[in-house]
């Protein structure tokens, strides 16, 4: 079952890079030891499912990884260059003495680059495959989840074979004939074996490199609820792009659906909320999350609103977009779908008056719907004053100090309201009003 998420929410969440060198989440757990682990883990990256056997399954293998002293040490030139081999244009070698004896001799008299790619890429092989055959035989050791089991069985039938037997004997130098046989073995008989061997390997890199994210930078794998109710609980949950983050915890209370959530400007909010986007947007990939602990329930979708932007394309205001965009995630939430929804600060493109008032409305309405979750944040505090339905809300609140006239921030979530208002203040302490008095002097001397 695939999990439903949008560009906006991808966007929001700063999942994939939108430049170059950007910084992004796919970067902190990219570090495959291949280009190929990555090309997959790219793939696996952008693949979010609801399916709890699946998720299960994904995480008993990065634990095996994780609590057994068993793994490869992969080679990224090494496995580069059998890619580069297996891309080689040139027609595969032929399987008879003849032919091998013509290539061999004709490469002696005239140096040939894509016979030279040939017998240095089945000598790489021959070393990978070797390599394969040991990790199998120190991974039986230890008590193998049976998803990774069954792709380490199909790879030692595939490394036993009768024709690999043969490709494995390995000597310094190969002769004519022994070259033409593994060529032709490697990228004729056995091609699309081989490929699934190489598959077998980038996913172990992946999962070896998702193992080393929870022994080295304290990542956790997520736990999964079967309770049809919808649940969500964290510890100590940070937002990994950060250099210095600070760690918060929530937990939906029984019969709570909706977190309204208030706070002075530069408080945290924005970065909570894409934090708590995160947890469940990793959930439901199987991935170890940059929290003590993950409890949660499977969702069918995510849907965040925290960077929109007007759409001058199509003749859009900021408003509007808003307005569209509330209507969409409605009409989504009206599909008798599980969905976990985040806004950060509805309507903030309309004047105060209507804001409060759609936004009271929204609120409201959101409150009663069950079997979804969202999170809602607004620097309109008389909303939380007036809104019905309080008893299916939590409140949360990020705080300020006051320390000779600056805000000082701890971005710790704490219970309740918050009362600050503090907008005003940092733009009188970046002297915006005295530069402004400054310029009216000097126009009207």
């Amino acid at each position: 079952m695939t999990f439903d998420i949008d560009k906006q929410t991808t966007k929001d969440l700063e999942l994939f890079p939108e430049k170059r060198n950007d910084k992004s989440i796919f970067s902190v757990y990219n570090r495959t030891a291949t280009i190929g682990g990555r090309d997959l883990l790219l793939e696996v990256f952008s693949s979010p499912v609801s399916d709890l056997n699946f998720l299960q399954n994904r995480k008993e293998e990065i634990n095996f990884f994780f609590n057994n002293d068993c793994s490869i040490k992969l080679n990224s030139g090494q496995l580069d260059y059998i890619e580069y081999y297996l891309r080689n244009q040139r027609v595969p070698l032929k399987d008879n003495i003849i032919d091998a004896t013509v290539d061999g001799v004709r490469n002696k008299l005239k140096p040939d680059s894509d016979y030279h790619t040939i017998s240095e890429g089945i000598l790489h092989i021959i070393r990978l495959l070797n390599k394969l055959d040991l990790f199998i035989e120190e991974a039986r050791a230890f008590p193998i989840p049976k998803i990774l089991d069954n792709d380490l069985e199909k790879l030692k039938t595939f490394i036993s074979s009768k024709s690999l037997k043969k490709v494995l004997l390995q000597s310094q130098v190969l002769s004519f004939s022994q070259i033409n046989y593994r060529d032709f073995v490697v990228r004729i008989n056995s091609k699309n074996a081989f490929r699934d061997a190489l598959d077998t390997v980038y996913k172990i890199d992946i999962l070896q490199t998702l193992s080393q994210l929870m022994k080295k930078d304290g990542f956790t794998l997520p736990e999964y609820s079967s309770d049809p109710k919808t649940s969500f609980e964290v510890i100590d949950a940070i937002h990994p792009l950060l250099s210095l983050p600070i760690p918060n915890s929530f937990s939906f209370k029984q019969d709570t659906n909706l977190c309204f959530i208030t706070g002075p400007n530069m408080s945290g909010k924005s970065t909570f909320l894409k934090t708590i986007g995160l947890m469940v947007y990793h959930a439901h990939l199987g991935f170890p999350v940059p929290a003590k602990k993950l409890s949660i329930s499977l969702f069918d979708g995510l849907f965040t609103t925290i960077n929109l932007t007007d759409n001058l394309n199509l003749g859009y205001s900021h408003f509007y977009s808003e307005v569209k965009r509330v209507k969409d995630l409605v009409i989504k939430i009206n599909t008798d779908r599980k969905l976990f929804i985040i806004f950060d600060e509805l309507f903030r493109g309309t004047n105060v008056k209507d804001a409060y008032d759609a936004s009271l409305m929204i609120i409201s309405a959101l409150a009663k719907i069950r079997d979804n979750l969202f999170f809602i944040s607004t620097h309109i505090l008389e909303i939380a004053e007036t809104i019905d339905n309080k008893d299916s809300i939590m409140f949360r609140c990020f705080e300020s100090e006051l320390i000779n006239l600056q805000p000082v921030y701890d971005f710790k979530l704490k219970e309740g309201i918050s009362k600050e208002r503090i907008g005003l203040l940092i733009i009188k302490n970046e002297s915006i009003f005295e530069i402004l008095d400054e310029i009216v002097r000097k126009q009207n001397k």
